[in-house]
């Protein structure tokens, strides 16, 4: 996981045009349960002014308003970042919910009555104070109903209860020849040493658990499709996947386009796991190095990120300096990494959930790309602005595939099965994203499409990309959490990959020359250029241009076939 709900995916935010960052410790940053009634006071004071004519009045209200919802905003991120710490703790469940849902619930109210200001006669001045396109999305602003709020409390509901059924699943168990077997079981030693010994009964175990999960998981994707169909309905969208691509990630390309992609990369797919992607020269890099600590991983990243860039310096000492990147592998934390936005402190977080092996290096540095915009450039306006995502994942994962420029230096022994694992991830980030998008917008065309049918699709659409299960279903779509939390993100990680692998390949004949191309897209304000027009600026191909996605990948498949080979 490389990023947390839409609210939370994004990097962080900021009101001024340099992000302002507040001398704040982590420990200083403290969460309270919010009360509203406050809010919506002020609020109805403000709804009061739309038809009257003292505009400094409503100005000053309104930057009080947004102020308010910055913290609410903020909260919602410090809940969320506690839960990620102990998922079983209801205390944090229950806030992060609460506070998602105040935060959601505020911001359309409070845009409801900008709406109102700008069909009354402070509309002139409340358009300068707040910018023209501030003041047009206003104006074209449609109040949620309040069936729309019902939905959207229901889905913070049932993404809450995804987390759970995850952490129920743990203690799923399943019984084969009188052993009984978990899921950590399976995929450890024990599971190795079945399959080797009794691969028809690794089968039957692996399988029987995963149709237990899919129990329990299942029917809270299924509700959630009904549940998003009905939101775009009510918005006026044909499909909930049009209503996503023109109006959550800042998208400056169609789910046709996407879909363009995803048949032009399935070759690339069906040569990957055809051939180099069964090499087990990726799978030694688990045993690269012993776990390292928090300690170790931060003091690396530092040394080798000021070599890519030396303006990276002052991030990394901020960051550390005021306790802003936790590095976990407690049992009960989230399993996954992000950066949340904490904008009423002018700077984000970093939450890495360790492994334990080479990969938590390349983590680390991912969402320090994420860290490295937030602390480069504002964000997006609360209410009404979105900024390229595509964009926000080329700082994450490009810094990522800098960094295997460093690991003959980082790994004494090794250096080349942590590096074909690293630009593994890189070339199964454009199928993947290519997969999880293509699966999604299949589903949310058919919102009423059974638990069964479902699973049968995926397994399906995985085939097409040269992924195929031995019994021809499918689970894994289930523990992709963007698909429960973050609908139709994942070409994201798509898009960004094919931008990092270019990063990659610049840098591999010339280090400098790749990471300048890193820097300037992050010299780029991504909350308002475009991802086509920012890659064509920094000399990348944007991934619409025809046979982009396949003169983008035969490379890196190249350099993995010469790493699987030893040469």
């Amino acid at each position: 996981m490389r990023s947390i709900l839409s609210v939370l995916l994004a990097v962080v935010l900021a009101l001024s045009p340099v992000p302002v960052r507040a001398d704040a410790d982590w420990q200083e940053m403290v969460y309270v349960h919010y009360d509203p009634e406050p809010f919506y006071t002020q609020l109805d004071n403000l709804a009061a002014l739309a038809d009257g004519s003292d505009a400094q009045a409503a100005l000053d209200l309104y930057d009080g308003l947004y102020a308010q919802l910055v913290h609410m905003e903020t909260l919602s991120s410090l809940a969320y970042i506690h839960y990620s710490d102990d998922v079983t703790d209801s205390y944090w469940s229950e806030e992060t919910v609460y506070s998602r849902q105040q935060a959601v619930q505020a911001a359309d109210a409070l845009t409801a009555v900008c709406h109102d200001l700008m069909a009354g006669p402070c509309a002139d001045a409340f358009a300068d104070h707040v910018g023209p396109d501030a003041a047009q999305a206003f104006a074209d602003y449609v109040p949620m109903t309040s069936r729309e709020r019902v939905l959207a409390d229901r889905e913070a509901e049932l993404v809450d209860a995804y987390y759970e059924g995850l952490n129920a699943a743990d203690g799923v168990t399943y019984t084969y020849t009188g052993r009984t077997w978990d899921l950590e079981m399976i995929s450890s030693l024990p599971g190795i040493s079945l399959a080797q010994q009794d691969y028809e009964g690794y089968l039957e175990v692996f399988y029987g658990l995963q149709e237990q999960v899919n129990a329990l998981l299942g029917p809270i994707y299924t509700e959630l499709v009904a549940l998003r169909a009905e939101q775009a309905q009510l918005r006026g969208y044909a499909s909930y996947t049009d209503l996503v691509y023109e109006r959550t990630y800042g998208r400056d390309y169609t789910g046709a386009e996407a879909q363009a992609l995803c048949d032009a990369v399935k070759p690339i797919g069906r040569a990957y796991y055809g051939g180099v992607g069964h090499s087990g020269t990726w799978d030694d890099a688990d045993a690269v190095w012993p776990q390292m600590g928090a300690v170790e991983l931060m003091d690396m990243l530092g040394r080798y990120v000021v070599q890519i860039d030396p303006a990276l310096a002052e991030p990394w000492r901020y960051m550390t300096d005021h306790g802003l990147c936790r590095l976990t592998d407690g049992p009960d934390r989230l399993p996954s990494s992000y950066t949340a936005p904490l904008r009423e402190y002018g700077t984000a977080f970093v939450f890495v959930g360790l492994t334990g092996t080479c990969a938590d290096l390349g983590t680390l540095a991912h969402e320090f790309g994420h860290f490295a915009n937030a602390c480069r450039h504002p964000a997006a306006d609360l209410l009404t602005g979105v900024g390229s995502y595509d964009l926000m994942e080329v700082h994450s994962t490009g810094l990522e595939a800098l960094f295997t420029a460093f690991y003959d230096e980082i790994f004494t022994t090794g250096a080349d099965a942590a590096r074909a694992a690293a630009l593994a991830d890189l070339i199964e980030a454009v199928l993947d994203g290519c997969i999880q998008d293509e699966f999604q917008r299949r589903v949310y065309a058919q919102p009423d499409m059974g638990l069964d049918e479902i699973d049968r699709l995926y397994a399906d659409i995985c085939a097409q990309y040269g992924r195929n299960e031995p019994t021809g279903v499918d689970y894994g779509w289930m523990y992709i959490h963007h698909n429960f939390e973050s609908p139709l993100y994942y070409i994201s990680y798509a898009v960004s990959a094919l931008a990092a692998i270019q990063i990659w390949d610049l840098a591999r004949e010339d280090f400098a020359a790749g990471a300048a191309a890193w820097a300037a897209v992050l010299d780029h304000d991504v909350c308002r250029e475009s991802y086509a027009d920012v890659m064509t600026a920094c000399g990348l191909r944007p991934f619409t241009e025809p046979g982009a996605a396949s003169d983008i990948c035969l490379p890196l498949l190249d350099e993995l076939t010469r790493l699987a080979s030893g040469t």
